[in-house]
C-alpha cells in the first residue's frame, strides 16, 4: 500500500455534498467516415477491455479518520466505463445538460476514484469522452498528460487507447499536487507543516516577509492573506448546483498581444478575465473599490532546462485596479505575476509547498470560521495549463473540442481555468449560482475585453470575429 500524501489528503477531507473535489474534462471527436454507427460501440468495448495503470488502479483505504493509503486493485472496467446515447436530435444544448448532470454526483470511494463516460449521439456525427477523476489521484497537469498520451497526431493511427492505460515512452505521471489546493481547517494545515521539518529553510523567512509587508516595512510582492475585498464572487454554494460556460480564443492572436506588450500569454488571459469580471460587477451594481485577488497556481519551471519534479507554487495575485484601462491593467498584472515568480524562485521546493499549505489554509478559513467570512484572502481561482499544440486523433477520429468543468474552491464561488490546446486558448468558467448566475455573460465580456486589448496593444485587428463559443449549463 502507498500512503496518501498530505496534499492529496486535503482533497479527500474537504469533500462534501456541496464541495466536490473531482476534476472533469471532456473531449469531442468527429467520427471517421463510414463509422458513424460502429465507432461508439467499438470504443466502449476497447475501453472496457483495457488495463488500468497507476494511479487509476489505486483504491482508497482509510487507516483512521485522517490517514489513508492507496491499495492497488484491478478495477471493474464495466463499472468505470459507461456508455450513454443522447436522444435525437443530439443538440449541443442536450450534451451540456448531460455532462452537467453527470458531474453532480460524488465519486464512489468503494472503487478507484475515476469514471469515464462515452457520450454518443451528438449532432454532426460526433462523440465525446468525459473523464471524472479525483484531485487526490492526479493533478491538472498530470491529467493533461494522460489525456495527451491516449491520443495520436496521425489520422492513420487506429488504436483506441484510453487515458488510464500505461504507455511506453510516455512521461512518468507526476504524483498528485494541487493546482487548486484546499484544506479543512487551518489547524490541520499547521499540523502537517510540522512534519516538513528542516527542509523548510526559507519558509520562515517568507512568513517574516509577509508580516513585514503587512506593516509596510517592505514593499509588497504579492497580495496578503485576508486583504481582499468581499465581492459577489465570494458567495459560496449552498448546494451542489453549478453553472458553467466554455469559450475559445485564438492562441496566435493572444501570442501577438503578449509579444507586442512584452508580457506573457498568461498575463494577457488574466487581463481579459480581470477586465471582464470588473465589468460584470459593475453590471450587477456591485462594484469593488480594490483589485480582485486571484488564488493562482504558478509554474516555476525554467523551460530552457530539463529539470523534472514538482516546480509549482501557489500565490495570491492582486490584479488590476477596478477602473484601469485595458492596457494599464495588463501592465499591472504583468508586474504582479513577475513579482510572484521572483519570490517563488527564492524559495526551496519544500518551502514553496509549506507556503502553499498556509495560503490554502487561510483561504479555507473563510468557510470554517465566521469571523473571517467577510475578510477573504482571494476572490476567485485562476488556473493555467499547457496542452497539446497539434491536431490530435483517437482511432482516426479528429478531436474538435476539449474543455473542463472547474472545481470551486473553499471561500469563493468562481473558478476560471484555461489551457492552450492546438490553435486555441480553451477557457472554462465554473461558478456557484450564488456567485455568478450567468457565466456566459462573463464569456461575452472576455470576448469584448479581447477586442479592446488588441486595439490597445496595437496588434492588427482581424476582419473575422474571435473564434469563441459560449455555452452555459447548470446542475440540479
Amino acid at each position: 500500500m502507498i500512503k496518501v500524501g498530505p496534499l492529496d489528503m486535503v482533497f479527500l477531507l474537504i469533500e462534501n455534498a456541496t464541495l466536490r473535489a473531482h476534476m472533469t474534462a471532456f473531449m469531442i471527436f468527429e467520427k471517421p467516415k463510414g463509422q458513424q454507427a460502429s465507432f461508439g460501440p467499438r470504443l466502449v468495448e476497447a475501453y472496457r477491455k483495457s488495463e488500468a495503470a497507476k494511479p487509476f488502479n489505486y483504491k482508497l483505504k482509510w487507516l483512521d479518520k485522517s490517514i489513508g493509503s492507496w491499495e492497488t486493485v484491478k478495477p471493474d472496467m464495466n463499472y468505470h466505463v459507461r456508455h450513454i446515447a443522447i436522444p435525437g436530435p443530439g443538440s449541443m444544448k442536450q450534451f451540456y445538460e448531460t455532462v452537467s448532470f453527470l458531474n453532480t454526483s460524488l465519486l464512489d470511494r468503494g472503487h478507484p476514484l475515476w469514471e469515464c463516460y462515452v457520450i454518443d449521439g451528438i449532432e454532426h456525427d460526433r462523440i465525446a469522452v468525459m473523464i471524472k477523476v479525483h484531485h487526490a489521484l492526479i493533478d491538472g497537469e498530470g491529467g493533461m498528460r494522460v489525456m495527451r498520451n491516449c491520443l495520436s497526431d496521425s489520422v492513420r493511427n487506429k488504436r483506441l487507447a484510453a487515458p488510464w492505460m500505461a504507455f511506453e515512452n510516455a512521461e512518468k505521471v507526476r504524483r498528485p499536487r494541487p493546482s487548486v489546493s484546499q484544506v479543512q481547517k487551518l489547524q490541520g494545515v499547521l499540523k502537517r507543516l510540522t512534519s516538513l521539518s528542516a527542509d523548510l529553510i526559507g519558509f520562515g523567512n517568507s512568513v517574516f516577509d509577509m508580516g513585514a509587508q503587512s506593516l509596510n516595512l517592505k514593499p509588497r510582492m504579492t497580495s496578503l492573506p485576508f486583504a481582499a475585498r468581499y465581492t459577489l464572487f465570494n458567495n459560496t454554494p449552498k448546494s451542489a448546483a453549478r453553472a458553467y460556460a466554455n469559450m475559445e480564443l485564438p492562441l496566435d492572436q493572444i501570442k501577438a498581444i503578449a509579444k507586442a506588450t512584452g508580457t506573457s500569454v498568461n498575463d494577457v488571459v488574466m487581463t481579459l478575465i480581470d477586465d471582464a469580471l470588473q465589468q460584470y460587477l459593475r453590471e450587477q451594481q456591485a462594484p469593488t473599490d480594490k483589485p480582485l485577488v486571484a488564488f493562482m497556481p504558478m509554474s516555476m519551471r525554467d523551460e530552457s532546462s530539463g529539470e523534472g519534479g514538482n516546480q509549482v507554487t501557489v500565490e495570491l495575485i492582486a490584479m488590476g485596479e477596478p477602473k484601469a484601462g485595458i492596457r494599464d491593467r495588463l501592465s499591472q498584472i504583468h508586474a504582479a505575476t513577475q513579482s510572484a515568480k521572483e519570490k517563488g524562485r527564492g524559495m526551496r521546493k519544500a518551502a514553496r509547498q509549506g507556503m502553499a499549505l498556509v495560503l490554502t489554509g487561510v483561504l479555507t478559513m473563510a468557510d470554517n470560521l465566521p469571523l473571517f467570512g467577510k475578510r477573504p484572502s482571494a476572490n476567485l481561482v485562476i488556473s493555467n495549463m499547457k496542452g497539446p499544440s497539434e491536431q490530435l486523433y483517437l482511432g482516426g477520429a479528429p478531436m474538435v473540442a476539449f474543455h473542463g468543468l472547474p472545481i470551486l474552491p473553499p471561500g469563493a464561488g468562481l473558478n476560471v481555468t484555461f489551457a492552450s490546446v492546438n490553435k486555441d486558448i480553451c477557457l472554462a468558467i465554473g461558478a456557484a449560482p450564488e456567485a455568478v448566475r450567468e457565466p456566459y455573460r462573463i464569456a461575452e465580456l472576455i470576448e469584448q475585453a479581447f477586442r479592446n486589448l488588441r486595439v490597445g496593444a496595437g496588434t492588427t485587428p482581424s476582419n473575422k470575429p474571435p473564434n469563441t463559443a459560449r455555452r452555459t449549463r447548470k446542475t440540479a
